[in-house]
């Protein structure tokens, strides 16, 4: 799924055809959310990933809420799938 870096989150969803409400929220250390990961439906079936993006102030907040207008911009520039290290 390489070809979903350098996508916004809000266009990697479309093509993956997830809902914004179905994408997990991965904050590491707790507020400092840096990827989000999803269930991404392609040609070969269903996929669990983890679309990272780089990480700016605006994407800390100690109540764990994240503006979802400000997610959805965030462009991607990792993709892979989960690991132990996401949680």
């Amino acid at each position: 799924m390489r070809e979903l870096q350098g996508l916004t989150v809000a266009e990697a969803l479309a093509l993956c055809r997830v809902d914004f409400a179905d994408a997990r929220m991965i904050d590491e250390p707790p507020g400092k959310l840096r990827a989000i990961e999803i269930t991404c439906a392609g040609k070969s079936g269903t996929t669990r990933l983890v679309l990272e993006f780089e990480y700016n102030p605006n994407l800390f907040s100690s109540s764990r809420s994240w503006p979802r207008s400000l997610i959805i911009s965030q462009k991607i520039i990792s993709v892979h799938t989960p690991s132990e290290s996401d949680y």
